[in-house]
C-alpha cells in the first residue's frame, strides 16, 4: 500500500470496465455456523439491509452467538436461534445479552422464501428484533412477509448447506418449558434434565474462511498491487502496474472461480483471462467510450494455501512469470463500519472506467482505473480517506510512474506525485457520488456498487 509518507506499495481494485460474462452475483458476505449438525453457510445481504446485516455480525463479532442453541423448531418450517448460550461453567443455558432493538428493514422484494434467514422480533412490535433469527424451511411469505410489519430477510443458505438446516428441522421436538416449548433435540434428556449432548449448538459463527477479498502486494516490491473483491465463489482481480517504458497501466481478471484442492494441504485457487482496456476518454472530460478497445493479453492464477498469503503467476504478452504476494492491512479499529464500502464501484453509462474501494474499520483505500489524454490505460490511488458520519471522506489522489513491468525484476524506482483531491458522498449502501480534481481539473461522477 502506498500512504502518504510513501510505503508505496498499493493493491488495486477495479470497477469494471469491460463488459464480460460472469455470473449475476449480488455484493455479499459469506458467514459459517459451525454446529453440531454439521456447517450452515449463509449469504448475507449487505447492500440490501445494511442495518440488520451489522447488528448480525455485531453479535457475531463478540461472540454471542458462540456456544448459542437452536432453541425453537417448527419441523419442516423454521428454526431459530440467536437467544440463548450454554454456560459449560454452570452447565445451564443463560440468554443472550441483546442491544437496542433496531428499526425493521423488511421488504417484499426479500421474501420469506425457503432457505432465507430473518431476525425474530415480539408481537405487536414490527422494530423490536435484536439478535433472534430464524431460518425457513418452506416458503412462509404467506404468513411472514405480512404479519407484524414484515419480518426481515437479511440474508440466504448456500444450496449446499441447506440439508444440514433441513436435518435440524427434522429432529424431534420437545416441551421443555418456558422459552423451549419447542426446543429440537439430539437425543431425549434423560428425565427432566437436559445436558448440553441433547442440544443442537452452534460452536461459532464467523466469516467464511475462504474470502480473499482485499488487497494484495509483495511487500519488498512496494510500488505495483492487486486487489481482490470476491462475490460468493468468483474473484474479480484487478493488477495495477507499468508498462516497459515504466509507464502505469493496470489488467482485470474478471471472472476467477474459486476451486478447493484437498492435499497435505488444502489449497484454493483460480484461473482466468486477463485483460487489458485502451482508447477511452480521461476523466476530466465527458466520457466517450466509442473507441474503447479491450485485448486478452494472457491468464492469471492465484492460488492460496492460506488466507493471508498466496502466489499470483501470470501470463502477460507471451512473458511468463509469478509473485509471491500476501493480504495489506492498512488500517485497524475495535469494531466493524455500519456500513462497509468495500467492491467494485462504477458508472453502468460510462462503461469502461471504475473505482475500487477497500474499506478496513472506518478508512477507505481508492484505486481509480480510467485513462489518460491519449487513451492509456492510467491510475490513480487515495490511500488514506478516512470515513465521517458514516458516508462521507475525502483525501488527496496520487498518481505512481516509473515501475517495473510485473513480468521483470522489480527495483523500486517509482515516484509518486500528488495530483489533486477526491471525495466520497454515499447517498446509501449502494450509490454515491464521486467529486475530483485532477490537475486543476474539477469534475463528478455518480457510483453505483458493480453487480457481477
Amino acid at each position: 500500500m502506498v500512504s502518504v509518507q510513501c510505503s508505496r506499495g498499493w493493491l488495486t481494485r477495479l470497477l469494471m470496465v469491460v463488459t464480460l460474462a460472469a455470473p449475476i452475483v449480488a455484493h455479499a458476505t459469506l458467514v459459517r455456523m459451525d454446529t453440531t449438525q454439521g456447517p450452515i453457510d449463509i449469504i448475507l445481504y449487505d447492500k440490501e439491509v445494511p442495518r440488520t446485516v451489522a447488528n448480525f455480525l455485531n453479535y457475531m463479532n463478540t461472540n454471542s452467538y458462540g456456544n448459542s442453541i437452536i432453541h425453537k423448531s417448527s419441523p419442516g418450517l423454521a428454526i431459530q436461534g440467536g437467544g440463548y448460550f450454554w454456560d459449560d461453567r454452570l452447565n445451564t443455558y443463560d440468554t443472550i445479552t441483546t442491544n437496542p432493538p433496531i428499526a425493521n428493514e423488511f421488504s417484499p422484494l426479500r421474501s420469506n422464501k425457503r432457505g432465507t434467514i430473518a431476525m425474530a422480533k415480539t408481537d405487536g412490535n414490527p422494530n423490536s428484533a435484536t439478535s433472534q433469527w430464524f431460518i425457513n424451511l418452506a416458503d412462509n411469505s404467506s404468513v411472514y412477509d405480512s404479519f407484524n410489519g414484515g419480518y426481515t430477510v437479511f440474508g440466504e443458505v448456500t444450496a449446499s448447506s441447506l440439508a444440514v438446516a433441513d436435518a435440524i428441522g427434522s429432529l424431534p421436538v420437545i416441551n421443555a418449558g418456558g422459552p423451549f416449548t419447542q426446543l429440537p433435540v439430539r437425543s431425549q434428556p434423560t428425565g427432566s434434565v437436559i445436558a448440553k449432548s441433547n442440544l443442537v449448538i452452534i460452536n461459532t459463527v464467523s466469516k467464511s474462511p475462504n474470502s480473499y477479498q482485499g488487497l494484495w502486494w509483495n511487500p519488498n516490491e512496494s510500488g505495483w498491487g492487486m486487489s481482490v473483491t470476491q462475490h460468493d465463489d468468483i474473484l474479480f482481480a484487478a493488477i495495477y502496474t507499468y508498462d516497459d517504458l515504466g509507464r502505469p497501466t493496470w489488467f482485470v481478471i474478471p471472472n476467477c472461480p474459486l476451486t478447493i484442492t484437498n492435499g497435505p494441504v488444502t489449497v484454493t485457487s483460480c484461473t482466468g483471462d486477463m485483460y487489458r482496456v485502451n482508447g477511452a476518454t480521461p476523466p476530466t472530460v465527458p466520457w466517450n467510450g466509442a473507441n474503447k478497445v479491450t485485448t486478452k493479453v494472457g491468464s492469471g492464477t492465484l492460488t492460496y494455501p492460506k488466507l493471508t498469503d498466496g502466489t499470483l503467476s501470470f501470463t502477460i504478452n507471451g512473458h511468463t512469470g509469478s509473485k509471491a504476494i500476501t493480504q495489506q492491512i492498512f488500517a485497524t479499529g475495535s469494531a466493524p463500519p455500519p456500513v462497509d464500502y468495500t467492491d467494485l464501484w462504477w458508472n453502468p453509462n460510462e462503461s469502461g472506467w471504475g473505482i475500487s474501494i477497500t474499506q478496513q474499520y472506518n478508512t477507505i483505500f481508492a484505486a481509480w482505473y480510467t485513462y489518460d489524454n491519449f487513451g492509456n490505460p492510467i491510475w490513480y490511488v487515495v490511500a488514506n480517506c478516512p470515513v465521517v458520519n458514516g458516508n462521507l471522506c475525502s483525501g488527496t489522489l496520487y498518481q505512481v510512474s516509473g515501475g517495473e513491468a510485473l513480468y521483470t525484476p522489480w527495483n523500486g524506482t517509482d515516484s509518486v506525485l500528488a495530483v489533486g483531491s477526491v471525495s466520497f458522498s454515499f447517498a446509501n449502501p449502494a450509490n454515491g457520488t464521486m467529486t475530483y480534481d485532477v490537475n486543476s481539473v474539477q469534475s463528478s461522477r455518480t457510483i453505483t456498487r458493480q453487480i457481477f
